[in-house]
This record gives C-alpha cells, sequence and structure tokens, in this order.
C-alpha cells in the first residue's frame, strides 16, 4: 500500500490518491476503536475523537483551473514556517514553494526550467534548507537568499526522503516502501555526491537527531528493517517481535532513547511503534487510514497525519504518547481533503497541518491551524 502522499510508491502529492481513496462502495469508517488490553509490549489502543475545529487558514490555487494543487510538506526553519508542493500531479506539474505567515502564503522564485512537485524538504537552519523533488530527482537548497539547483539526476526514476543535518551534509534516498529500488541512496559530503551500498541502498524514510545519530527505515523482503547511522557507517537495529512483519511508512527520531514509527497494519489500520531506549513498545489501533507521516507534537507527544477510507476523505491528525494514548482529530471539507504534513510552533503550542481540498474541477493547496496543542487525555482516557 502506497504512502498517503503517493501517486504510486513514492511520496509525492496529495490530491491523486484522494480521489482513490473515495471509492465506491467504501463505508465511512467508525474513527473510535473498541479498546484493548496490553500484553507482550504491544498495546490496542483507545483513540478518542477530538471535535475541536481546525481553522482553515488558507487555500491557493495554482496553475490552469482545472489543476489539482496541493501542499506536500511542511516545516519550521527558525523562526520561519515554509509550505512546499505543487500542481497538476500526473501531468505537466509545476514547483511551489513558500513562507508562511498569519494566513499569508508568499511564494519564493524557484530556478527556472523545474517540473514535479515538491515532496519533502529538511532545515538544519532558517538559512540551510534543503528539498527534493520525488518524480522531478533534483535537489535544491535555499542558503538564506535564494534557491539553488544543487543536483539532478537524468535517469528514471524517484526519490522518497531527504534528510539534511548542515550545509555540507544531507542524504537523500530513492527506494520505496514496497521494496521496488529506484535512484538509491545518496550521501552528500565535503562537496560531492557518493553512492550509498548495503543496507541503507534499500533506506525510503528517515529521521536526524544528529549528523552522528540518524534512524531511518529500509524495505526488507519478509520485514522493513530499522537502520541507524553512526556518523561512519548504517547499523541495523533489533526490534524483536514487536515491530516485525508491519510495512513502516514513516519514522521520527527525537532523541537516542525517543523513536517513532508509523505503519499500516495487514488489516489497513494505522500502527504506531515507540522506542524507549531499550526496547520497542508497539501500539496497534483501530482507526481506518492509511499512514501519512509523523512530525513532533507538544508535551512530549507527537503528530501522524493519515488519510481515512471514508466516502468523502478526510484528512486525520493523530495524536499519540509513549504510554500508549492517542486522540484522533478530523479534518474535513465538502468534496473531501486530506492532510500530509504537520508542525507545531513553539512557544505557542499552534499545530500547522499542509494539504489539499478537492474542488469539482481539480484542487487547491491547504493549510490549516488549530491553536492549542490537544488536551490531555483524563484517567478514563487511558487503556
Amino acid at each position: 500500500m502506497p504512502r498517503f502522499r503517493s501517486i504510486s510508491t513514492a511520496a509525492l502529492a496529495v490530491l491523486p490518491v484522494l480521489a482513490l481513496s473515495a471509492a465506491p462502495g467504501r463505508h465511512a469508517p467508525a474513527l473510535v476503536p473498541a479498546g484493548g488490553h496490553a500484553y507482550a509490549g504491544r498495546d490496542s489502543a483507545r483513540a478518542r475523537v477530538e471535535d475541536r475545529a481546525w481553522d482553515l487558514v488558507m487555500t491557493r490555487h495554482f496553475g490552469q483551473q482545472g489543476n489539482a494543487a496541493g501542499f506536500s510538506t511542511i516545516l519550521r526553519a527558525g523562526r520561519d514556517l515554509w509550505a512546499f508542493g505543487g500542481t497538476n500531479p500526473g501531468g505537466a506539474s509545476t514547483p511551489i514553494a513558500g513562507q508562511l505567515s498569519g494566513r499569508t502564503w508568499t511564494a519564493s522564485s524557484l530556478p527556472a526550467g523545474l517540473s514535479n512537485f515538491i515532496s519533502d524538504a529538511s532545515a538544519p537552519s532558517r538559512s540551510d534548507i534543503w528539498a527534493i523533488s520525488s518524480y522531478g530527482r533534483y535537489v535544491l537548497r535555499w542558503d538564506g537568499t535564494r534557491w539553488l539547483l544543487v543536483r539532478s539526476w537524468p535517469r528514471p526514476g524517484f526519490f522518497t526522503d531527504i534528510v539534511a543535518t548542515s550545509w555540507r551534509d544531507a542524504w537523500v534516498f530513492g527506494t520505496a516502501p514496497d521494496g521496488s529500488r529506484s535512484l538509491g541512496t545518496w550521501h552528500y559530503a565535503d562537496h560531492r555526491w557518493r553512492r550509498a551500498g548495503g543496507a541503507a541502498s534499500a533506506i525510503y524514510r528517515a529521521s536526524v537527531v544528529s549528523g552522528r545519530d540518524i534512524w531511518a527505515v529500509a524495505a526488507q523482503p519478509r520485514s522493513d528493517a530499522v537502520l541507524r547511522f553512526d556518523g561512519r557507517r548504517w547499523a541495523r537495529v533489533r526490534t524483536g517481535k514487536a515491530v516485525a512483519a508491519i510495512r513502516w511508512r514513516d519514522v521520527l527520531a527525537e532523541s537516542a532513547h525517543d523513536v517513532w514509527l508509523l505503519g499500516d497494519s495487514a488489516k489497513s489500520r494505522l500502527v504506531l511503534a515507540h522506542w524507549n531506549g531499550w526496547r520497542w513498545h508497539l501500539i496497534s489501533t483501530a482507526v481506518p487510514a492509511l499512514a501519512g507521516q509523523l512530525a513532533s507534537g507538544p508535551d512530549g507527544r507527537i503528530l501522524a497525519t493519515a488519510t481515512s477510507y471514508a466516502q468523502v476523505p478526510a484528512g486525520l491528525i493523530v495524536t499519540a504518547s509513549a504510554g500508549g494514548r492517542v486522540s484522533t482529530s478530523v479534518i474535513r471539507s465538502a468534496l473531501g481533503c486530506g492532510a500530509s504534513d504537520a508542525v507545531v510552533v513553539p512557544g505557542t503550542g499552534a499545530v500547522w497541518v499542509s494539504g489539499g481540498t478537492l474542488t469539482r474541477l481539480g484542487g487547491d493547496a491547504a493549510i490549516w491551524k488549530r491553536e492549542s496543542p490537544a488536551a490531555r487525555e483524563t484517567d478514563r482516557d487511558e487503556i
């Protein structure tokens, strides 16, 4: 099953998948799963649905009237918020990037001649932002003043993620979650690009703690592998049965003792796993949705985006704690919408979400905001 932001198996855009999600005859899901009990490091989590409304901060249409547009990723670079995406996926498409201030999104000038969506980005600092286009097969870098084309790959293929630790150190990954290998893994260091071999060649998602501590998920024939980079080499992390036999979609490393995985179970239910420094803890939910990606949340929690399997698809924002408490918030629009990424602004606790809304002619890029973080669950919400 592809990632939410994907047209096929690589990270890309929101709206094509939304259209596919609204399959005829598919019933709208019940978002509150039945409770379960904890055993051997596994929990069946009771997810509380939050009804607090999301504020649609802005929508933008790009290109011709019938185009579909979407923001595929949102990130914080220092004090700045950036949103990236594109228009008209599957056709003659154009990348978009810009800064968000309040309700205003200001487009940033990109190098001439680029096509396809900007699918992922990574920001070591306010003046150092890296971005990739999955099917455009190019890497961009913001130097604080302008966007530069760092490199492009002429042969067919795709990229699925990028992580950067500084202006001179970045990784890009080109393997799909289903194991299909494309452009492989490339490391930029000492002003040179080198292709990585071994276990690293199958990485499709990664997350940075530091230049000497990067966590990743690599596709394997039987079960995905969790890898860790120590500054010199990639090595497989022992996960045991708790994390085995699940196709993971994203990884988020908050620290060496706080790592999260997000994926889909065989029954198309959201699954989370947490590493606390000495063991993995699996959190199985009964939320029927297609997993998106992870982000740091408020109060030591994490956020996950997902898309419901409803006839009118809706964006889901899942909040989870290391203790296994899960809540789900729904973003809706009349014809359907999707949430691709989320970010929390420190100090305000505001959660910003990127994505897109379907329209009768195509689709618009969209940004939502919620002023306050998810309320803490009371004792009755615990498993």
